[in-house]
């Protein structure tokens, strides 16, 4: 199931709603987390979904102040939490949560409030519809992900002259700006939305984002200051709206093969946040056009990254895209940082992983690179 947004729904569409989500939820170690503003009517999709399935007549009061209401079912314990008035995580000990987590369907209000102790879940958004009376219900399967941050703030030093007038995202080759070949690979994926920051020239990154129908495009705005690519994700986490995400670079430009289930995809299947906190796409050097550099980093079997480091080469190079946690970045002190120094210390802590490309990969940072990107592409 891919993500899908039901439009224009009432309180009394709820049940409906929830008849056609029984069957994928009413398992074992189902977790759906629900996000909305106050009032928004988290708590009237859970008591539509548990009326449906335990019976019309039974009281299902909001939790906000027992924090956690359980409910009994013939396949399994529904628990309703609302973790509002949750003061620290430890606290999630005494309320059963990690046992409800695996043994349990557990719907959760103000999930963010577990930090790190949600598991792999179903994201409900709920937002305002086109009256007082509706709202508009966005439902995400576990591990598919739906925002991508695109880092397009750079200088473009190596491609000059070519960006002394216009921006290294902006540049074309094989018919098509190369942040248009990044979001149009996005938009097949099936990601609906964007962040993309702009520095240099960037008046006129803002003008052409603002042409694109999809993605649905926001600018995050660094021409005061270049925050460097760890810097820049963390300052728009909060137009991301997101606790997973793919970042790309701006020249990310990737194809897979054909019949190939897409890379995108394969990450996604691939991710798992128990054990990794940053998975990067790499590409195999012989398959990486316009690359003549030494390589990035070695792979194990179970995907587990190494950098090269005082090693002379690697086989792999970062291939420009990555699914990213928010709290890696939001948890941060500094304001201006990379995101190798954060690959670094998870590469120490055994949580950086990476996938390996089965398509081409496009580099190119140089105006020589164009010629063989045109050729690759075409």
């Amino acid at each position: 199931m891919q993500t899908k947004t039901h439009q224009y729904l009432r309180e009394t569409d709820l049940p409906q709603l929830a008849k056609s989500l029984a069957e994928q939820w009413l398992t074992p170690g189902t977790v759906v987390a629900l996000h909305g503003d106050l009032g928004a009517g988290k708590t009237a999709f859970v008591r539509a979904f548990i009326r449906v399935v335990v019976g019309e007549d039974i009281a299902v009061p909001s939790p906000t102040f027992t924090l956690v209401q359980p409910y009994e079912t013939d396949n399994v314990t529904i628990y309703h939490y609302d973790l509002y008035r949750l003061s620290d995580v430890s606290e999630l000990v005494e309320l059963n949560w990690q046992a409800a987590c695996a043994e349990g369907l557990v719907f959760v209000e103000w999930p963010e409030r577990a930090g790190r102790a949600l598991p792999p879940h179903w994201r409900v958004e709920i937002s305002d519809g086109d009256s007082d009376d509706t709202r508009a219900i966005k439902i995400t399967p576990p591990n598919a992900i739906d925002a991508v941050m695109i880092l397009a703030a750079g200088l473009g030093t190596r491609m000059r002259p070519l960006t002394d007038a216009t921006p290294k995202p902006l540049l074309k080759f094989a018919g098509r700006a190369m942040l248009d070949h990044v979001l149009d690979s996005f938009a097949a994926g099936g990601v609906t939305r964007a962040v993309v920051n702009a520095h240099y020239l960037g008046e006129q990154i803002i003008a052409h984002a603002g042409s694109r129908a999809a993605p649905v495009i926001t600018i995050s705005d660094e021409r005061e200051k270049l925050l460097d690519s760890g810097g820049a994700i963390k300052k728009a986490l909060p137009l991301l709206g997101r606790d997973t995400f793919f970042t790309a670079n701006a020249d990310a430009v990737w194809r897979d093969m054909p019949g190939a289930i897409p890379a995108l995809h394969r990450m996604m299947q691939f991710w798992n946040p128990n054990i990794m906190d940053t998975l990067l796409l790499l590409a195999p050097k012989e398959r990486a056009v316009g690359f003549d550099g030494p390589g990035d980093y070695f792979i194990t079997d179970n995907g587990k990254l190494s950098f090269r480091a005082a090693r002379p080469s690697a086989p792999y190079v970062f291939a420009s895209v990555m699914i990213s946690k928010a709290d890696v970045y939001a948890n941060r002190a500094e304001e201006i940082f990379s995101c190798k120094t954060i690959w670094d210390e998870q590469e120490s802590a055994g949580r950086l992983y990476g996938i390996v490309h089965e398509g081409i990969w496009v580099h190119c940072s140089t105006p020589a690179d164009i010629a063989a990107a045109d050729a690759a592409l075409s």
